[in-house]
Formats: C-alpha cells, structure tokens, sequence
C-alpha cells in the first residue's frame, strides 16, 4: 500500500513538472496570434470574448472553458460555435423580480450562485431556492459573437491565438480555412 502511494505520488508530480515544462516551452505568440489575442480581449465590434471566457490566463470564468475546444476541434468547429445563437448553458431564470438570462455557476444547499447574463460583464447573483421560481431553456438570449460581422480574417486570426492558447501550436489559420 505504501509504495503505491509512493509511486502514485511520483507520477503526479511528474505530471506537475511536465505540463508545467510545456507551459515554459510555448513558443512566443505570432502576429496572427496576437491579433486574435487583440480581439479576445478588447473587440472593438461587440463584446470581447474575455467578459464570459477565460484563456491564457485573462477573463472571467462565466462560460465554458475553450480548452478543449481549441485544442480538438477543427476549425470550422470553431467557429461554428463562435456563431451559435443559443448554448446548451443559458437558461432563463424566472424570479419575483422578472427574467433574466444566467448561467448556474454552483448550487449549494438552498442557494444558486447564477451568472446574470443581462448585464455586461455578467454580474454573479446568489439567489435562495425560493426565489427562483422557474429556470428552463433561454430562447431569447444571443451568444455575442453570433451578432458580430467578424471578417473571415479576424476568425482565423481568433482560432490561432485560441490553438496557440490551448497547445502552443503557432500553426498559421488561414482566412480560407473558416468560410
């Protein structure tokens, strides 16, 4: 029993020091990475992507993490999802107050820690049981990207700060490749 802690204990520390040691091996952003970089955190044609999303260290932790999407997908699933008009997450949330569009971020006991989509950035809410009086699919609510003309350049240069983000891949996307 011992020595399988021990050598359980070996290995997840070896894990540590190696994905730690690719972090330190990622190579230095290009400048399509840098302008996808540039849009993820302050487009100047809606909201960027950091008020909901965290990646690469910057944002806030409101939608789903884009790692595994970045790292996996093609890049038209990419930017497919950019362009969904409705998630899987959204539901809206009835209250005495009205209804607003939110994401469940944790329930503990009698109370919901809910990211309120209504405002921007999403203000996190905490709401007794009680007061929620209904919570089902949000139909209204716009993923923001769906309602942005973003160029089929600015998509690519997204997708290459999102892969270098997830991978280190400074792999160039190219314009053709998203439409």
């Amino acid at each position: 029993m011992r020595k399988a802690l021990s050598v359980g204990l070996t290995l997840s520390v070896g894990f540590v020091f190696a994905v730690s040691a690719i972090a330190q091996d990622k190579q230095p952003p290009t400048a399509q990475i840098q302008r996808g970089h540039d849009l993820f955190v302050k487009s100047s044609k809606g909201t960027p992507c950091v008020t909901c999303h965290r990646m690469a260290g910057e944002g806030t932790a409101v939608g789903p993490d884009l790692t595994t999407m970045a790292s996996m997908g093609t890049v038209h699933s990419i930017v497919m999802t950019m362009h969904m008009t409705m998630t899987n997450y959204v539901q809206a949330f009835k209250t005495a107050n009205g209804v607003f569009p939110g994401m469940l971020k944790e329930k503990q006991g009698d109370e919901s820690q809910i990211w309120d989509l209504s405002a921007t950035p999403p203000v996190l809410r905490t709401l007794a049981s009680k007061q929620i009086l209904s919570a089902e699919r949000d139909d209204k609510w716009k993923h923001p990207p769906a309602s942005v003309d973003y160029t089929s350049q600015e998509l690519a240069d997204l997708v290459g700060f999102l892969r270098w983000a997830a991978t280190g891949s400074v792999k160039e996307i190219k314009a053709s490749e998203v439409e």
